[in-house]
């Protein structure tokens, strides 16, 4: 199934790329198709989560907005699309990062040059004054660099983060289309099984911290989460003997867990050591 992350700047026509490369696919995009989920997800409004991940939070927001269960639960519903049969584009939310070892995972980047972005947004916003989509564009670019600094920490305009680095100044949107789909189709991303478990392992270790986070009893413990062949490994340091039994607990009840070894240290005393 193909599988594609791709990132775009504003004004490089990306969205115009996804979506040639999904209808030649017969797949489906999804970026703002996110928003409802998330937002019932984390109990917060759709504006909140739409400035949470293009980065225009104010101060308010960001004190009162529960960053990190909006990242977890980002970061599951992303895995929860990328594991879903007949293929997808993820388009933006940090998927690049997320699926960076998946071997089957096509990483693409749609850029163009800041001058040619600034005329396109002022046909695109019917505007005249160049000073001020220029710093639409340039508030834009910062924003986003914020997210994927903040919420990934990699550098969204670095070439390294991807396979494939486009730029629609000198290339057009379907020929960009056709690049996509010559990697999509190449032997180098052929889904296999081996690369179909590490899908499953990635997904995994997103599910677990999604679901720790949800539940009353580990909500606020750090766990570091790897998962190998569906087995899951828990390391870090909880207050308490009873939260390191819930970790194993809720871990162990998700689908494709096939074990669990706690390598959790409490800082609570056993009570048979207890003077």
């Amino acid at each position: 199934m193909p599988l594609i992350a791709m990132n775009r700047e504003i004004g490089s026509l990306g969205k115009d790329v996804a979506q040639g490369v999904a209808d030649a696919l017969g797949i489906q995009v999804q970026h703002h198709e996110m928003i409802d989920v998330l937002a019932n997800r984390a109990r917060v409004r759709k504006s909140h989560v739409t400035s949470f991940l293009d980065g225009s939070q104010g101060l308010l927001e960001r004190l009162t907005v529960d960053q990190l269960s909006l990242r977890l639960f980002t970061a599951d519903e992303i895995l929860n699309l990328a594991e879903r049969e007949g293929g997808v584009i993820l388009r933006g939310w940090g998927a690049s990062s997320l699926l960076k070892d998946v071997p089957h995972a096509v990483r693409v980047c749609i850029s163009a040059s800041r001058a040619l972005r600034v005329k396109r947004m002022m046909e695109r916003l019917g505007s005249g004054d160049e000073d001020e989509v220029g710093r639409i564009v340039d508030q834009n670019d910062e924003a986003a660099g914020a997210v994927m600094r903040r919420h990934f920490h990699i550098d969204g305009r670095d070439v390294d983060e991807y396979d494939m680095c486009l730029n629609t100044d000198r290339i057009s949107v379907p020929e960009c289309v056709d690049w996509v789909l010559r990697l999509v189709k190449s032997p180098r991303f052929a889904e296999t099984e081996a690369s179909r478990a590490r899908l499953r392992d990635v997904a995994i270790v997103h599910h677990v911290r999604a679901a720790l986070r949800v539940d009353a009893a580990t909500a606020h413990c750090r766990v570091h989460v790897r998962a190998e062949g569906g087995r899951v490994t828990l390391e870090g340091v909880v207050d308490r003997i009873a939260q390191s039994e819930a970790c194993t607990r809720i871990a162990s009840g998700l689908k494709g867990v096939a074990s669990v070894e706690n390598r959790l240290r409490s800082a609570e005393v056993p009570a048979r050591l207890r003077g």
